[in-house]
């Protein structure tokens, strides 16, 4: 199946760069500011450098868990065997793309569709199950951010304003996903065709069904069993980098700060990955009684690894999209003989 390489401007992502080490910048100088510079100076001086190895080995769990979620989206319901090296090709790839090229995440959602594209799947299955396989992983995030704030108001380690509306708006979410996914529901809504509000609201019907399908089977339980420790292994790098300053807070409060701050991350805004996240879990942090020119720090720490670091082996990765695209064909010629997804709807 033929799908032409998502083009990649060099001149947007050396901008894209740029701003996001500019966005960045004046958030730390910002922060830094209300901190006190003399009190950050002093807190940097007396960091323990050596837990930085600790976020490595966090973000290596990441990249690692996010594969194999991808491999097992990839094969559920007919799909083929793909090697772990070539999905995380892909899944550093689209990292790169969705973080600095400059088109709210756009970039980083056409590569991955062209991947699935180049793997077989036809255009309505690839999106399906491309929103299908996030959905899964932010399932399992929605799903530690409640637990973590259903155990920091038992214990009273944050604040109300900061766990009740965990506790009360994901038990919604997902009963309105259960009432959607109810199969004559399904039959009705995921039909193709009509206006494109309409076929939008079929595709987005169709991943919630994708995703109620996996979860009772071995792959769908490796996507969610992945997920978490993508999620768990975050969380591990930015403890590490807040140990680095003495100042990492405990499992259950630490959870609902990042959960918190990870949120903005989620708002579909070009670059808001790099300063506005930091700026987020930095004052999470602080609520649950992190200094917070150590939670500065402690972001900026966890950062290095979890934005930058990744993004340089990923650039050269989508520059290598062409010889990635051949591989992919050939991993699709061992597609399994299986159940499409307009066949399951």
């Amino acid at each position: 199946m033929s799908a032409p390489e998502p083009r990649v401007s060099w001149r947007r992502v050396a901008f894209g760069a740029a701003v996001a080490l500019l966005v960045a910048s004046g958030v730390v100088a910002l922060i830094g500011n209300a901190a006190g510079f003399r009190e950050v100076r002093q807190t940097l001086a007396e960091g323990s450098p050596a837990w930085l190895a600790v976020c490595l080995l966090g973000q290596l769990l990441v990249f690692g868990a996010y594969t194999r979620v991808y491999q097992a989206a990839v094969l559920f319901e007919g799909g083929p065997q793909l090697p772990a090296s070539l999905a995380l090709r892909v899944v550093l790839g689209s990292f790169a793309a969705t973080q600095l090229v400059a088109a709210g995440g756009a970039a980083g959602l056409a590569v991955g569709y062209w991947a699935l594209r180049k793997l077989g799947f036809e255009r309505r299955d690839a999106a399906v199950r491309l929103i299908g396989l996030n959905t899964t992983v932010y399932l399992v995030f929605g799903l530690l951010g409640w637990l973590a704030a259903l155990l920091a108001l038992l214990a009273g380690e944050a604040p109300a304003a900061m766990t009740v509306p965990w506790l009360v708006v994901i038990p919604v979410l997902l009963v309105a996903a259960r009432w959607f996914t109810d199969a004559r529901r399904v039959r009705a809504w995921a039909a193709p065709g009509g206006s494109w509000l309409r076929q939008a609201l079929a595709v987005g019907v169709s991943a919630a069904w994708w995703v109620r399908r996996a979860l009772v089977t071995s792959e769908g339980r490796t996507m969610a069993a992945a997920g978490g420790v993508y999620w768990l292994g975050d969380m591990i790098s930015l403890w590490a980098g807040l140990e680095v300053f003495d100042a990492a807070p405990g499992a259950v409060p630490l959870a609902l700060a990042y959960a918190t701050g990870y949120v903005a991350q989620l708002v579909p805004l070009p670059l808001v990955a790099t300063g506005g996240v930091d700026a987020a879990t930095t004052f999470a942090l602080t609520a649950v009684g992190v200094p917070l020119e150590a939670a500065l720090l402690g972001v900026v720490a966890h950062r290095l690894f979890a934005f930058w670091l990744p993004v340089i082996p990923g650039l050269v990765l989508v520059a290598l999209l062409p010889g990635t695209g051949r591989r992919l064909e050939l991993a699709a010629a061992t597609r399994r003989r299986g159940v499409d997804v307009a066949a399951a709807t």
